[in-house]
């Protein structure tokens, strides 16, 4: 099968245009932890920032293209929150305690805490720094965590994905082409303003493959379009416009579209 293998994403990689940022991160001092009636007397977080006007709620949000993930889920009462994202090479790695609309990841001991703002629209979450000198130390050089993140739609989190996946892969195994068509062709058309630029390389290849398989070519050219341009020419060509942490990466993108492609093509010009 000529595709790229599944990917198991843990952290996000970032976009083209992201890798080549040079933006670094930004924060702010924790405020004075709020005095917190016993479990039993409170209402519920979600309920309580409701009522307050502050919508955060638990969940998953990721943002546009997959480089950065936020996670919302309440601890023992309280909001907790983790981001993790990656751009320019470099991440971002900060969790901690939510109060109010700002999320607190603490630093090593003697460093300053980061301070993070949340906002809450219809989309998802707005995260910008509330300090951005104290964040940098919870970034690397070139990376970032500003920017909206979305909720996901229904099936398009990681770990809803890596079961998808998993299970496409077993159907496909077994030769069973119809069922591995169904269970990936969702994907892309419900997860794909969020999936990462190489987790869509892949899936892209994989279900263009098991279109061609379902004697469906159109639909598996259809599928590869946007990387056909770059599989008509050699590959020195294809990495010529990608910095070179990433060129090999998209490059086994191209190089499985290509054979794809191909057979899409023949498989087409015989009917």
């Amino acid at each position: 099968m000529a595709k790229t293998p599944p990917l198991k994403i843990a952290l996000l990689a970032c976009t083209a245009i992201a890798a080549l940022s040079t933006t670094a991160c930004s924060a702010q001092p924790p405020s004075p932890a709020p005095n917190h009636a016993p479990s039993s007397e409170r209402p519920s977080v979600a309920a309580a920032q409701a009522a307050a006007g502050n919508a955060l709620q638990p969940g998953e949000y990721i943002t546009e293209k997959g480089w950065g993930r936020l996670l919302f889920d309440t601890q023992n009462g309280t909001l907790m929150f983790s981001l993790e994202s990656t751009s320019g090479g470099d991440m971002c790695l900060l969790d901690g305690a939510i109060q109010g609309d700002r999320g607190i990841a603490k630093g090593e001991t003697g460093e300053p805490s980061c301070s993070v703002k949340f906002t809450a629209n219809t989309r998802g979450i707005e995260v910008t720094a509330a300090t951005p000198t104290e964040c940098k130390a919870f970034c690397g050089y070139n990376a970032s965590f500003e920017a909206p993140y979305l909720r996901v739609a229904e099936g398009c989190g990681r770990d809803d994905l890596d079961r998808t996946r998993a299970a496409f892969q077993r159907f496909y195994d077994a030769k069973n082409y119809k069922a591995a068509l169904s269970t990936l062709s969702p994907v892309l058309a419900r997860c794909l303003p969020t999936l990462e630029w190489e987790e869509e390389g892949a899936i892209r290849n994989d279900l263009a493959i098991t279109q061609y398989k379902n004697g469906l070519y159109a639909q598996c050219l259809g599928t590869l379009d946007q990387y056909a341009g770059d599989a008509d020419l050699d590959d020195d060509a294809v990495t010529d416009n990608w910095p070179p942490m990433l060129a090999d990466r998209y490059l086994a993108i191209v190089r499985a579209a290509r054979t794809n492609i191909s057979l899409c093509r023949k498989g087409a010009a015989k009917r």
